[in-house]
């Protein structure tokens, strides 16, 4: 049933509407908000400033949220009801030019010469032809992370330092990264703006209101605040788990299969009557094991989770070093045997040196600098190695040849790639290079994917 609209609300009643739906998929995310309390915001609503969102937001936060790990589900959401400001009405998309080419110019005066208003109508165009907000709403992540890899603001950056220059300009690094950092912000603000205009997926009236995502189940790259905070609470179980199968497989293989020719031979002792069988014991194999994990864009969550995997199951490896990488690599062991739980991305990227020239990711200068200073020496026949990410390398060289000179010193090398299959090899993307030198390819989209897949592999 749909909450009641207070008698007292009268101005306020499109506001209570979205408050309704606010509460209901705050519930829907886990967080347990009672009739009072909803009351309570009830009443408060009649004596705030509704045209103040500051005011309206400290006080469903103070009346419906009282976990402090809660706050990052309900800012979320309630930028999602309650967005910065309205969307702009939508405008037929220009088709007179190749798709891009009139957001590109325009990208370029979009840092030190377009006037505020010049900036809006390009960052709805850029949502319009990027976000993906058609296809079906998702997380704002997931919008913004599409939209941010379709214009790459790092290289519009660079390019406005290198004009400038070029111009004989006096370079001011600091105001262009501004003026970066502002249309990001615009665009984001347009993101939820739009989001807060199309139909929600979860109806305050359905069923399904109250029911929590298994954390299993959830898609890594479109995961919300709270999804991803239930993964991480996860983690630590499943590694639990997967030791726990791990060390009873090591254990039924230690047995080994049957050895006829002794089983024979002892039998003599007993009349020829084999009572006790007599087993090959050959040693399990423990994996000495190398993983280069991208933590770049909307792979670096995954990417997080697959590290702190592994690192939990560290005891049922014989030996265990982790990478992160971007453009350049770096070993993390020692900065994940500190860490008491999944380490966020941006701990690796401060606490790693791992982005290099320009901070894209560049998958064939990642495999090079590997294997000139780890590979090459550290490497054995007993190693196996696992690359986490999805093997796209901005149209840079995949150099595939360093994937197989690795495979030819390991016992396996295996990719997880956290994209759908349907998107492998579509645009930068170099996966079926490497796939040929690969003991196997996993779609790694969740996380019991990632648990599959780990098992697969060990």
């Amino acid at each position: 049933m749909p909450l009641s609209t207070p008698t007292t609300v009268t101005t306020g009643t499109a506001t209570w509407g979205q408050i309704e739906r606010l509460v209901a998929d705050l519930r829907r995310r886990g967080v347990v908000i009672s009739v009072t309390e909803v009351l309570d915001a009830a009443t408060a609503l009649a004596h705030i400033d509704l045209v103040q969102r500051s005011e309206l937001r400290t006080m469903l936060a103070s009346t419906l949220v009282k976990q402090a790990h809660h706050h990052a589900i309900f800012a979320e959401l309630f930028d999602r009801y309650f967005p910065a400001r309205s969307a702009t009405p939508r405008r037929a998309a220009t088709t007179t030019h190749a798709d891009g080419v009139l957001i590109d110019d325009r990208l370029d005066r979009a840092l030190d010469r377009d006037s505020d208003v010049d900036r809006r109508l390009l960052v709805e165009e850029i949502v319009d032809r990027h976000a993906g907000i058609d296809e079906g709403p998702r997380t704002e992540r997931y919008h913004l992370y599409r939209t941010l890899r379709a214009i790459d603001l790092a290289a519009l950056l660079a390019a406005a330092i290198k004009r400038s220059r070029a111009e004989g300009e006096e370079v001011v690094r600091s105001e262009l990264e501004a003026g970066v950092e502002a249309l990001r912000k615009m665009i984001v603000e347009e993101i939820r703006a739009r989001l807060a205009t199309v139909p929600f997926d979860d109806d305050p009236d359905s069923e399904t209101v109250g029911r929590v995502a298994d954390p299993f189940d959830v898609e890594l790259a479109r995961a919300s605040a709270g999804e991803l905070e239930e993964i991480r609470a996860a983690i630590r179980p499943l590694a639990r788990r997967l030791a726990a199968q791990l060390r009873r497989r090591h254990h039924s293989r230690s047995s080994g299969r049957v050895d006829l020719r002794r089983t024979i031979h002892r039998s003599l002792r007993s009349g020829g009557v084999p009572i006790e069988l007599v087993h090959r014991r050959p040693s399990a194999h423990r994996p000495e094991l190398f993983v280069l994990c991208d933590v770049s864009g909307s792979v670096a969550d995954f990417s997080s989770f697959t590290l702190a995997l592994i690192s939990a199951l560290a005891e049922e490896l014989a030996a265990t070093r982790s990478f992160a990488f971007v453009d350049e690599i770096d070993d993390i062991s020692a900065i994940l045997a500190s860490a008491t739980g999944v380490i966020e991305p941006w701990q690796l990227l401060q606490s790693g040196r791992v982005i290099g020239a320009d901070g894209h990711s560049d998958y064939g200068t990642v495999f090079e600098r590997f294997w000139e200073r780890y590979g090459r020496n550290d490497l054995t026949g007993r190693s196996t190695v696992v690359i986490a990410g999805d093997a796209r390398g901005n149209y840079r060289p995949a150099r595939a040849d360093l994937v197989a000179e690795i495979a030819s010193r390991v016992r396996r090398v295996y990719w997880l790639n956290p994209e759908p299959r349907s998107q492998w090899n579509t645009t930068d993307s170099a996966q079926a290079a490497y796939a040929t030198h690969c003991s196997a390819v996993y779609e790694v989209r969740t996380l019991g994917q990632l648990a599959d897949a780990v098992l697969d592999m060990l």
